[in-house]
């Protein structure tokens, strides 16, 4: 019976609706948890890249296609459509403002596991997200001046952000993978990303508790966009991807990478520089990424 229920509140899934439902159902503990996503944020990328070794960037000549694949699919595929859209359907400037971070940050780091879970190609997500996170020290300044503009964004405040959630949580991490510790952390890995995930999430959406149940043809917008981010971007991904006879583990990787953003990282950004209304389509977006994991891991399953 133990065993079971432990193996429910490991779910990703089961998790994160948990925090949503939580924070429609009692919002008020939203506003103490905000001072806290940061430090929070910083747990969870660290031990999200616990387990990356250098040793799989040392042949360069392998690095090119999944470096450029989540570049071009995240940044630039991903990144446009959601800015695209939000331009085209999306009156509210906050909201456009969340749209434009969420354009701007690197894949979710949790395409990895992710792929693995839906037997892809672990090493495409792999050095494609790390490469992107790399690229995104210089892609994600340059996206938020050339939408937003430093007015709105100080580019030295958010290079400090980016360093103490990018570069910060890959430094801990090699200093780890040298001591004992690195054994416990693979351990602890999985329950502290999920719970985690479970502060930002049940932060972002309790502070736009409001906004959810008032706005609905406001949310409907959004709502649409998330899915179109999601279920149809990454449909499309692997349709065009299989005419070039690409095959089905590298398609999920590829998949995952056109659709997943780094919600969380874009939502502590939001809340640092605008505020909790500018959050809101980022936890849209969250809430639709966790039943788009549901649906393809039934689908994967029946892909050719």
């Amino acid at each position: 019976m133990i065993k079971p229920a432990l193996a429910v509140l490991r779910n990703s899934s089961f998790v994160f609706l948990c925090a949503m439902a939580v924070a429609l159902l009692f919002p008020g503990g939203a506003s103490y948890t905000e001072s806290f996503l940061l430090p929070v944020l910083g747990v969870i990328m660290t031990v999200s890249v616990a387990d990356i070794s250098l040793r799989e960037f040392l042949n360069v000549r392998t690095l090119a296609f999944p470096v450029m694949a989540a570049i071009v699919l995240n940044y630039i595929v991903l990144g446009g459509t959601l800015i695209g859209l939000s331009r085209l359907f999306v009156d509210d400037e906050m909201f456009r403002h969340g749209y434009v971070l969420m354009a701007a940050v690197p894949p979710a780091v949790a395409v990895v596991p992710l792929s693995f879970l839906l037997n892809g190609n672990t090493r495409i997500a792999l050095i494609g997200n790390v490469g992107a996170y790399i690229s995104g020290l210089a892609i994600t300044p340059l996206i938020c001046l050339l939408f937003l503009g430093a007015s709105l964004v100080e580019p030295t405040r958010l290079l400090i952000v980016l360093a103490e959630l990018i570069v910060l949580p890959m430094v801990v991490t090699r200093i780890i993978r040298r001591t004992p510790l690195i054994g416990y952390v693979e351990k602890v890995r999985a329950p502290v990303v999920n719970w985690g995930f479970f502060i930002v999430i049940y932060t972002i959406v309790g502070l736009n508790r409001d906004t959810f149940l008032d706005e609905t043809d406001t949310l409907l917008i959004v709502v649409g966009i998330a899915f179109a981010g999601t279920f149809v971007l990454a449909e499309v991904v692997n349709r065009v991807m299989k005419l070039f006879g690409v095959d089905k583990a590298d398609r999920i990787s590829l998949m995952l990478l056109s659709a997943r953003k780094n919600d969380g990282l874009a939502g502590v950004i939001a809340l640092i520089f605008f505020g909790a209304r500018a959050a809101m389509p980022i936890a849209v977006f969250t809430a639709i990424s966790v039943i788009h994991f549901v649906w393809l891991a039934w689908w994967t399953k029946r892909m050719r």
